[in-house]
């Protein structure tokens, strides 16, 4: 997919609005089963770190990645930082990387223009990206919704962030603000933040803390002062972490708390459970924490953004394996419904209990903040703690299942509570992957189909889902194809995963890694 941006930024209108504004267009589920190539106008005068906030939250926009071509911005980003090649493999880099951009006519699955010159500073008033307007306009009506299914997913949204249909988004109050995350924690993040809030206090009714992304992030921004312009203004400068952005440790809002927040998540229970986040640029975020209010930094009369950057760091990965799973054939059981448009991955398996790469134990777990009350006490309504889906393996539910961050957690949660199966209109590319690497059936069916599956749950049949011959029998006898690649299929039915595929060519990667590294020895 490519999307391509018309015209220049307005002044005050930064890359994270660039991107919320993108989600908005195209859903959360529009970037499914494609990377995103960001090109145009806008994207070129981006600098490396508005193009990384914009690549980063691509994954909100249902891609697997997105890429921008790179280009003197890049190659100058990229000169002189740890690990970069220096001398005569400089120059050999740098000659291959110019010939990574897209052929001039190149063919894409999907083509998507956005005006650029038309975006407002953005903001989200409901529990998914998606759920975005400009700062200007007004919370949705349900009425308005081009469908059922809509108007119930806005309903809910409303309901669970307590807001009105026509209140203006300028007139919602904060509680919190939290600056910093992987989108939006680097050096050019906080030098935005201390221009607005640079002669400005905190409103007295607002708890706002700036957490920088990195111990490198942190010292650049004391060295420039900006500390300075923050604790003068009132926030609270924090030491670099995840902190609040999915509320993996103390910083967490309360039930009903509101906040603008700097993260690139905003789904039910991401900043503690009962929470509202409403996500915003680093500008913005500031602009409320001055006001109260959810705010247009445009008022503030900046002449520039602050685009630049250049510090230094070093990229670092880590990873878990599993060796061994279930096979897959035919499984035959009552199917659980959970007719929840964009179940993400927060809902799944809530952040407070990713600190385990075990695979076992996270069942009793899974959507623990809709599962439980918050005194841990079985929420007598929820699905899964009624007769006769406590044992169920099958799980039917809405559209974009899976959304959200890529943890493998919840797939892991999914299984280890005895869920095989998982029935959708649509899923979350990342989790769709992981499913399959984990031992679960991902099957995508159009909604009349689905909606008669979710009948069938709902009223407690059998649905009996074959593999081998690619259908699910319904009770009244009917049997539904559905479809699955033939790769996955075998892997399923002989319990392969990654380790196993990739052990057996073993010898073949041998030989390609010496060959890179005498075509490529900057890599």
């Amino acid at each position: 997919m490519r999307i391509t941006t018309l015209g220049d930024l307005p002044l005050g209108v930064t890359s994270k609005d660039l991107v919320m504004h993108i989600i908005g267009v195209i859903g959360t589920a529009g970037g499914t089963g494609h990377v995103i190539e960001y090109a145009g106008e806008a994207i070129r005068k981006l600098s490396m770190e508005g193009r990384m906030t914009v690549c980063n939250m691509s994954i909100e926009a249902g891609a697997r990645a997105g890429m921008i071509a790179p280009d003197d911005i890049t190659f100058e980003y990229l000169k002189g930082r740890p690990m970069a090649p220096t001398g005569a493999n400089w120059e050999k880099a740098l000659a291959y990387w110019k010939t990574l951009p897209s052929d001039e006519g190149a063919a894409y699955d999907t083509e998507v223009e956005v005006k650029a010159a038309d975006i407002a500073p953005q903001v989200t008033w409901g529990t998914s990206p998606q759920d975005v307007c400009a700062i200007t306009e007004v919370v949705p009506d349900p009425k308005n919704a081009t469908d059922a299914n809509q108007a119930a997913a806005i309903t809910r949204a409303l309901d669970y962030m307590g807001l009105k249909a026509g209140t203006k988004m300028e007139d919602v109050s904060v509680d919190k603000v939290f600056i910093g995350s992987c989108t939006n924690g680097r050096i050019e993040d906080l030098r935005e933040v201390a221009a607005v809030a640079k002669g400005h206090k905190v409103s007295s009714s607002v708890h706002a803390m700036i957490v920088p992304g990195s111990g490198l992030v942190k010292k650049q921004a004391e060295a420039e002062g900006l500390d300075a312009i923050f604790k003068e203004a009132g926030f609270d400068w924090r030491e670099p972490g995840c902190s609040m952005c999915l509320a993996m440790n103390a910083d967490r809002l309360k039930p009903q708390e509101r906040c603008a927040s700097t993260s690139n998540r905003n789904f039910e229970g991401r900043q503690g459970r009962g929470g509202r986040t409403h996500l915003v640029s680093p500008a913005m975020a500031a602009a409320a924490a001055i006001k109260g209010r959810l705010a247009d930094v445009r008022q503030f009369g900046l002449a520039k953004r602050a685009f630049s950057t250049r510090y230094s760091g070093r990229r670092h990965f880590s990873t878990s394996r599993r060796t061994g799973m279930q096979a897959f054939t035919k499984l035959a059981g009552i199917a659980a419904p959970l007719p929840i448009m964009n179940v993400d991955t927060d809902l799944i398996i809530p952040k407070l209990f990713l600190k385990t790469i075990k695979r076992t134990g996270l069942g009793k777990n899974l959507f623990d903040e809709v599962r439980y009350t918050p005194d841990g006490a079985e929420n007598p309504e929820f699905v899964l703690n009624k007769d006769p889906w406590r044992s169920s393996q099958i799980l039917i539910s809405g559209e974009n299942f899976g959304c959200g961050s890529s943890r493998e957690h919840a797939p892991w949660a999914l299984l280890d509570f005895g869920i095989r199966v998982v029935v959708a209109p649509s899923f979350a590319d990342i989790f769709f992957n992981n499913c399959f690497k984990n031992g679960i059936l991902p099957i995508v069916l159009p909604q009349e189909q689905v909606d008669s599956l979710m009948e069938d749950a709902a009223q407690g049949s059998e649905l009996s889902v074959d593999l081998v011959s690619q259908t699910i029998l319904r009770p009244n006898g009917e049997a539904v194809p559905f479809s699955v690649d033939e790769f996955r299929k075998h892997c399923l039915l002989n319990g392969l995963d990654d380790i196993g595929l990739t052990l057996q060519k073993a010898d073949q990667i041998a030989s390609f890694e010496e060959k890179r590294a005498v075509a490529m020895p900057w890599l």
